[in-house]
């Protein structure tokens, strides 16, 4: 699957059209509603604001890096992440909106700047996966399309496009590794089936692309998806 992930053809436009749509749900928050809590436990939607201010900045690193070869990670150090969304989280509202969209032109602006082959350069993601930089606005259409959800301001699951969540639910489950519950899962639109774990006993789970994407990614309990037994526990993702 990871073909797809590298499709840009594909994911820039998944990235342009969820970047806006999540801007337009921060320009369309007070202030007061900015310091409300999002649906991620422990943190309030300025911690998901900041993060996704912070994930432009860190994915323009690797942009760099591709560009002139000299190794920029996402991140200096595994604290990086955390310490960065804690420092810039409690910002005023205005500014914190003016980062948001600033970061996110900056990196599309870079994604421009980037000449045709140094897309095929070898770069690795926060977790030390090696990845080709072409991988990047798909990792871009993850946080904006995911987070926009966790605002909890009126996007539901099901305004994810199906095409990215078919592609989101196999990055998922080819996140789990060893250890994950034997599923077989299927799109009720598309008829896409994805399996992992291992067993030839594997649990059928049946939904539309959005409903199990939503509950694979920890955004949804499942209700809406249909299985002859109990839907399992899953393993952490991201």
């Amino acid at each position: 699957m990871t073909g797809r992930q590298e499709d840009m053809a594909v994911t820039l436009p998944w990235m342009d059209e969820g970047t806006d749509l999540f801007l337009s749900a921060v320009a369309g928050l007070t202030d007061a509603e900015l310091d409300a809590p999002s649906a991620l436990p422990g943190w309030t939607r300025r911690h998901v604001v900041a993060h996704v201010a912070r994930n432009a900045e860190a994915l323009d690193r690797l942009l760099e890096w591709a560009q002139t070869g000299v190794e920029t990670p996402m991140y200096g150090s595994p604290a990086q992440r955390g310490d960065d969304i804690e420092r810039s989280h409690g910002f005023p509202a205005e500014r914190l909106r003016h980062e948001a969209a600033e970061t996110a032109a900056a990196l599309r602006a870079h994604v421009d700047r980037l000449a045709p082959g140094e897309w095929d350069a070898p770069v690795r993601s926060a977790k030390g996966r090696a990845i080709a930089a072409r991988e990047v606005p798909w990792m871009r259409s993850r946080e904006v399309w995911l987070h926009t959800l966790d605002l909890g301001c009126g996007a539901a699951a099901d305004a994810l496009p199906p095409a990215f969540c078919e592609v989101l639910i196999a990055d998922v489950l080819g996140s789990f590794g060893a250890g994950a519950p034997a599923l077989e899962l299927v799109a009720s639109a598309s008829g896409t089936r994805w399996r992992c774990g291992d067993g030839a006993d594997a649990q059928q789970v049946t939904g539309t692309a959005a409903a199990l994407a939503a509950w694979l990614t920890g955004r949804a309990a499942g209700t809406a998806l249909r299985s002859a037994a109990p839907l399992p526990a899953l393993p952490a993702w991201l």
